[in-house]
């Protein structure tokens, strides 16, 4: 290399390495740089106003709407005997309403009708009762003339039965074989005193009665008292009363049985289990929550077939005493029909003629009883309802839930069971929930999709965790809409908000975080005055809801708008309100009243 060369390279290098010096220098730092550049940045507070709100406490939890309890349609099988289905006019699914055939028997109508009172016996002329009027009110409803609706059945009532048959293509239950003859009867036995007090008025004189007359007279009374006396045993009666010991006495061990397996099931939920002394595993409790079901619906079998029963014998009774009447009048009219042929008539003025006779006057007496005999039979025999043809429900119309029968089998207590008349929403809470709620509390349903806010009621409220499908710390609710919900809503899960307390009005309001505890205890907040200076106000507190809590200021100093520490983006020591021992507040809140 020459020398030129040489001196190249080193102006190279020193260029280099000045170069390299330069980009150093820029990146170091004095000491007073570096801590100008470390400093903290100005602390500032976070703040919000001091507003006037409404404040409430409140449940909010979600509800499944469904229809209330499911009401069977039942007949009574033990006035129908050995019945069978002959149609089916409704499936599941359909709507039952009043004046509609639930199901035929043995080729008679079960007619639905509506009314609380349950039927209980056959209704028919001259009878008296509130189901009567209850009768005569769906009939009238129906757009039948009933006459007036009381509790009298008339023959007003009984045309509108008949007519009610009519329309639904059957005949109406009028008059038995026994009622028409006692009725030909007693029309014969007025022709026969008309006749004799014509011949008499005309010839004022009797004569002889042939002894086949006689006769005939002596076997018309010895039937009517036989006839009495088979009525008055009847053997129907006896039968239904030794079926409702029975029944009775079924109930009386189901309810024993329910009692057992109720309290099997409390000792295992209370922690031990009857059977090993142990506490119960989920199993064991599944297994007693079963066998407490199954006694439940044991019982009520049992009940369902006690009424039935009752029905029955009550209709029995109904039935021995219609027909004890029925030859009661019957004797009387043979009775009298023989001693008015043995004894002729005459025209004497008044008691026995000279040849031994009935008087002209008492012939007709006669006549006149026996014309107020065939009005009553008239008016106490008609149409009637028959209690196996008549079923009552509370409210109609209903849907068809579940058919307990077919076509060609046995009719047997329940034929149908028809969905409840209202609406509910079944839904659970926690163990804190169930502590502020009652039964009777006001609710609000919503659904922002259904565009819906309907008011409730608190209806049921369990009093013991679990149950159902329900875990061991959930409580089963039941509410109640006062008003419908649209039919989209069924088996949907809505909104359920149960008010607990509110505060009624606006008032001054924080949030919580605002809100500390001084040394005394005292709750108060912190108020920016001017920009970065604050003074500690002391409050009390009131309901805490949403985040926010109410609170009313000790003496004056703090109005809504007011700003309040809520945090610090660094820490800033609190401003002293004068010999106070103050607390950090950068997140606490407390005092008294805290929710």
């Amino acid at each position: 290399m020459n020398r030129r060369a040489a001196l190249a390279v080193v102006a190279a290098v020193a260029v280099a390495a000045a170069l390299l010096g330069w980009a150093l220098g820029q990146r170091i730092k004095s000491p007073a740089e570096i801590a100008a550049e470390t400093a903290p940045p100005e602390p500032s507070l976070i703040t919000v106003p001091v507003e006037l709100r409404e404040l409430s406490s409140r449940v909010v939890v979600r509800g499944t709407v469904q229809s209330s309890e499911e009401t069977p349609i039942q007949v009574s099988a033990a006035a129908l005997g050995d019945a069978v289905v002959t149609r089916l006019p409704k499936v599941e699914g359909d709507e039952l309403a009043e004046g509609e055939v639930a199901v035929e028997i043995t080729g008679r109508p079960v007619i639905v009708l509506q009314g609380r009172l349950p039927a209980y016996r056959t209704m028919g002329p001259s009878m008296e009762g509130p189901d009567v009027r209850q009768l005569e009110e769906a009939l009238v409803r129906l757009g039948y003339d009933a006459g007036a609706v009381d509790e009298v059945y008339t023959s007003e009532t009984g045309s509108a039965v008949e007519a009610l048959y009519s329309s639904l293509g059957y005949k109406a239950n009028g008059r038995t074989r026994d009622e028409e003859a006692a009725i030909d009867a007693a029309r014969d036995r007025v022709r026969q005193l008309e006749r004799s007090l014509a011949s008499a008025t005309r010839s004022g004189g009797g004569g002889g009665v042939p002894a086949s007359v006689r006769l005939q007279a002596d076997l018309q009374v010895t039937q009517a008292e036989r006839a009495l006396t088979d009525a008055r045993n009847d053997p129907m009666v006896a039968e239904a009363e030794a079926a409702l010991a029975n029944a009775q006495s079924a109930v009386a061990s189901a309810e024993a049985e329910q009692a057992d397996a109720w309290r099997r099931l409390s000792e295992a939920e209370a922690g031990t289990h009857p059977d090993t002394g142990h506490p119960p595993t989920d199993q064991e409790l599944a297994a007693l929550r079963e066998a407490v079901a199954a006694a439940d619906a044991v019982v009520a079998e049992a009940v369902d077939a006690r009424n039935a029963t009752a029905r029955a014998l009550e209709a029995a009774q109904v039935a021995r005493q219609r027909a004890i009447d029925d030859a009661e009048v019957n004797l009387r009219i043979a009775k009298a029909f023989r001693d008015e042929t043995f004894a002729p008539y005459t025209s004497g003025g008044g008691g026995e003629g000279a040849d031994g006779g009935l008087s002209i006057q008492d012939l007709r007496a006669d006549l006149a009883d026996a014309r107020e005999d065939l009005n009553e039979l008239l008016a106490t025999t008609g149409v009637s309802f028959p209690i196996e043809e008549l079923t009552f429900v509370p409210t109609l119309p209903r849907e068809v839930k579940t058919l307990n029968v077919e076509l060609g089998s046995s009719a047997q207590g329940t034929v149908m069971t028809v969905t409840g008349a209202s609406t509910v929403l079944e839904s659970a809470v926690s163990d804190a929930d169930r502590k502020l709620l009652a039964e009777g509390m006001d609710a609000v349903v919503e659904d922002d999709e259904l565009g819906i806010s309907v008011p409730a009621t608190i209806s049921f409220l369990a009093d013991n965790p679990g149950g159902g499908e329900l875990s061991n710390d959930r409580y089963a609710m039941r509410l109640t809409p006062t008003r419908d919900l649209p039919e989209e809503a069924f088996r949907q899960s809505l909104r359920v908000t149960i008010p607990i307390s509110s505060t009624g009005g606006e008032v001054l309001a924080v949030p919580l975080a605002a809100v500390s505890a001084g040394a005394d205890g005292r709750a108060r907040v912190e108020v920016e005055r001017t920009r970065g200076e604050t003074e500690l106000v002391t409050v009390t507190t009131g309901l805490a809801a949403d985040g926010y809590v109410e609170i009313e200021p000790v003496g004056a100093g703090l109005e809504a708008g007011d700003r309040v520490v809520v945090g610090r983006d660094l820490l800033l020591p609190s401003q002293s309100d004068g010999g106070e021992d103050d607390q950090d507040v950068e997140t606490g809140h407390g005092g008294e009243g805290e929710a």
